[in-house]
């Protein structure tokens, strides 16, 4: 499979490389404000998630994310520092925990939470509920959500996004019948930045445990946000990801 289409490269190469993945219902055009601010230093590579944007014919499934990841890393010249928000978090802590040197770092945003037990039921309630509604309600509801929660420009840019319903059903499914993430990503040995908003409660709930499980992770915590705080203030995260990434690639991060 040729996931070509599904990877956006901003900046030239050379330079130590930033990927980010997007999270659930985004994709890779979140990205574009914070790699503006980014490409002085770094390449900026951006994905599209199987099941988002340009892969949305494209089932979600591990198989195919591993796929994603393995084709898009064989194109790199070094070993980058992953961005995962929230899905995208997930899926990167999975990938690493089965391929531990493919990573130079992690930056993770609003994913410190393991589905176990009842954790998974709030989602996996939500999703099954969220299958009774018409596409036409359903995507009604999502777009006054985007609107009451992101700055407009932000809301516009996500509604083009196309997104296949069904990743909610199997990201459902995954999360009940996974291993705890705490546990598959705590044999990861480099660095490692947890960012969350200060009131994403439901993703917090385990953040303890994950920097008792990667005791060389730091915590980032951004004041006033929830969830959506990479979104919300994407010059803000762009300059968290700057100066994790300068400690990443100390030697590589002069301009040059």
């Amino acid at each position: 499979m040729d996931f070509s289409a599904a990877r956006s490269t901003f900046g030239p190469p050379g330079r130590p490389t930033l990927l980010f993945v997007h999270g659930i219902r985004l994709g890779r055009a979140i990205w574009e404000p914070h790699a503006a601010h980014l490409t002085e230093r770094y390449r900026v590579v951006t994905l599209d998630l199987p099941g988002h944007g340009s892969l949305v014919k494209t089932r979600f499934t591990q198989e195919h994310v591993d796929a994603l990841f393995d084709e898009t890393l064989a194109t790199l010249d070094a070993p980058p520092l992953i961005v995962g928000y929230s899905l995208g978090g997930f899926v990167t802590m999975r990938y690493v925990a089965e391929h531990l040197h493919c990573a130079a770092g992690l930056l993770l945003t609003g994913c410190t939470v393991d589905f176990d037990g009842w954790k998974w039921w709030p989602y996996g309630t939500g999703v099954s509920l969220s299958q009774l509604i018409p596409d036409a309600v359903f995507n009604a509801i999502a777009q006054s959500t985007l609107h009451a929660t992101l700055p407009h420009a932000v809301a516009a840019t996500i509604e083009r996004i196309p997104f296949d319903r069904d990743v909610l059903v199997q990201t459902s499914a995954l999360a009940r019948h996974t291993t705890r993430l705490s546990d598959a990503i705590a044999p990861y040995r480099g660095p490692v930045l947890f960012v969350n908003g200060e009131y994403d409660f439901p993703f917090r709930v385990d953040e303890r445990i994950f920097l008792h499980r990667l005791p060389q992770a730091r915590l980032h915590v951004m004041r006033g946000t929830d969830h959506g705080a990479p979104l919300v203030r994407p010059q803000e995260f762009a300059g968290i990801v700057d100066a994790f990434a300068k400690s990443v690639f100390p030697t590589s991060t002069n301009g040059g």
